[in-house]
């Protein structure tokens, strides 16, 4: 089987993101066509967390020793997403904090003194799409994306692509 495709996408009025894009310091979104087969946001999101590598996670190990010097929270793991069935805004979900949740959409976020993350992993269709939108605070949260956002340009392609590899199609769009 021939590696499933991910594609660069803008986040346009469709992404349920969209109206988060003014002022944004950082926007990346990525596609793949994938016969949805009647999985929900929810369960898209734990099955994308289910593939974070291992060395994934030592690197947010490393980074969360390193912020925890900086006085700043501890995210723990990405593929730690609890076994939540109806998720209600507010509840933790692994590194994320639910802002939303339906059938097509959920929407994750981390807000501290320094930044707002925005996740969303949203079903179009036969496609699924994830979009991040961040918005600095201050310096060090602008300080903080420079190595973040090259990484997380790699490693989201990169997750949803062994993720709809994981539902056993190559994925074309």
């Amino acid at each position: 089987m021939s590696a499933p495709v991910v594609r660069v996408v803008p986040v346009d009025a469709g992404n349920v993101l969209h109206a988060q894009l003014p002022g944004a310091d950082f926007v990346h979104a990525c596609r793949a066509t994938v016969p949805r087969g009647g999985r929900s946001a929810l369960q898209a999101y734990k099955d994308m967390a289910s593939t974070v590598p291992g060395w994934f996670d030592g690197l947010m190990a490393v980074r969360n020793g390193g912020m925890r010097l900086l006085g700043m929270k501890d995210l723990g793991s990405l593929r730690a997403v609890q076994d939540a069935a109806d998720p209600v805004p507010g509840q933790r979900l692994g590194i994320f904090t639910v802002q939303r949740c339906t059938r097509e959409a959920i929407v994750l976020e981390d807000d501290d003194r320094h930044l707002h993350v925005q996740l969303a992993l949203q079903w179009r269709g036969d496609a699924l799409e994830i979009a991040t939108v961040v918005h600095t605070h201050n310096a060090f949260g602008r300080l903080y994306m420079l190595p973040v956002a090259p990484v997380h340009r790699v490693i989201v392609p990169h997750l949803l692509r062994r993720q709809v590899r994981g539902y056993g199609v190559p994925g074309d769009q």
